[in-house]
């Protein structure tokens, strides 16, 4: 049990960079706690922290709720002039689905309930950031995890049967909408030319080049480490029914659209990112969190996300012990990677230097200050500042 404030609160999941709370006002509810964690290649909680950011993805994270939660913002977004860059005959396509037509008069559906102090007041974004503090309320889903098995000499993953209730669908949903430099859809064209005509591109793209309509790929969310699916794979896994399945993947492409527009608008490109989603037999909604730690996000060719932070490490002893680790474990049939990472490679990650931490420090105050449109962190430089000092630091760079 942890005590916040005067109420004590049941710890229901703790994870690498979040806590999960029971609402102590109501048990159909979970309060999200964003901490200053961080974590880059499926490592775990890493030796640092980042200030502010646990607050920042907190009210970045309602800021686009609350915003994709308006039917207003859907009736407007195929009029945007920032959509012209794709296919027209694929956008007429998409704007004509029951799935858009419910969001312009519903608005997106989220587990998203509102922002709370310790105590249960309810919070406006401005007032979250004036407390310091803020947690998300969400409403509560089942968490059906798969069991690990060996099947004919080989490591798999048994999925439980779907049940009938709100429940996480257990899958990654990654948008993209075009091919930036380290991109991991790179190596895999290069190995496989054809998969582009698998996402449903006309030819091979290029880099640096937004596609002709944003395409979708599927990973596992529950495994130790994200797994790229098939349709036919992601479709059995997600336990939803074909239909189901369908409506998930235009909300997905559609939600894509909502967000490079809304970024857009904020002079920032986006290329890629994920959502998450809950659903039961009726409805599918979006979940967990939208924020820098989900996208790619682009400014004058500097990264505005967790890729910046990934670049720290890029090259280093530790991420190359950990690419060795998970070879050895795959010939192992192991799961324990990491293990083999620490123990056998003794390679862990560093934390920052002095340098690189104060400008990370700055990332994620500066993004949700210029997207949300408030100076809501104090301490935190405009985005045209923030950009000058990361280059100059060596960070950032596309």
């Amino acid at each position: 049990m942890s005590v916040i404030g005067e109420k004590k609160l049941k710890l229901a999941y703790e994870g690498s960079v979040k806590r999960v709370w029971q609402s102590p006002q109501d048990e159909a509810n979970l309060w999200f706690e964003f901490s200053d964690d961080y974590s880059v290649f499926d490592w775990g909680k890493m030796p640092d922290t980042i200030a502010g950011k646990g607050l920042a993805l907190t009210l970045i994270g309602a800021f686009f709720f609350e915003k994709l939660g308006g039917s207003g913002f859907w009736q407007k977004l195929s009029e945007s002039t920032a959509l012209s860059v794709f296919d027209r005959e694929w956008l007429k396509k998409i704007f004509a689905t029951n799935t858009f037509t419910r969001l312009t008069e519903q608005g997106c559906g989220s587990h998203f309930k509102r922002l709370a102090t310790g105590s249960g007041e309810t919070l406006s974004l401005a007032a979250a950031a004036k407390q310091g503090t803020a947690f998300m309320e969400v409403v509560a889903a089942l968490v059906q995890h798969p069991r690990p098995v060996l099947l004919c000499g080989q490591n798999v993953f048994e999925y439980p049967q779907a049940e009938p209730v709100l429940r996480l669908v257990p899958l990654e949903v990654v948008f993209r909408f075009g091919m930036p430099k380290g991109s991991s859809l790179s190596s895999r064209l290069a190995k496989d030319p054809s998969y582009a005509q698998v996402l449903g591109l006309k030819e091979v793209p290029q880099e640096g080049r937004y596609f002709e309509h944003p395409v979708l790929e599927f990973y596992t969310k529950l495994e130790p480490k994200d797994r790229l699916l098939s349709l036919q794979e992601a479709l059995l896994i997600s336990g939803l029914q074909a239909k189901q399945f369908e409506t998930l993947s235009e909300l997905a492409q559609l939600l894509a659209l909502a967000l490079f527009v809304l970024f857009a608008e904020a002079g920032i490109e986006l290329w890629d990112g994920k959502f998450e989603f809950v659903a039961d037999s009726q409805e599918v909604l979006l979940a967990d969190s939208i924020g820098p730690d989900e996208l790619r996000l682009l400014y004058k060719k500097c990264h505005l996300s967790k890729e910046m932070i990934r670049q720290v490490y890029r090259g280093s002893t530790w991420e190359e012990s950990i690419k060795t680790a998970q070879e050895l474990a795959k010939k192992r049939c192991s799961l324990s990677w990491k293990e083999i990472c620490r123990s056998e490679l003794n390679a862990s990650p560093q934390k920052f230097s002095l340098e690189i931490k104060q400008v990370i420090d700055q990332l994620y105050g500066t993004i949700a200050n210029h997207l949300i449109g408030q100076k809501l962190f104090s301490g935190c430089a405009g985005l045209d500042d923030f950009v000058s000092t990361a280059r100059a630091s060596g960070l950032a760079e596309e």
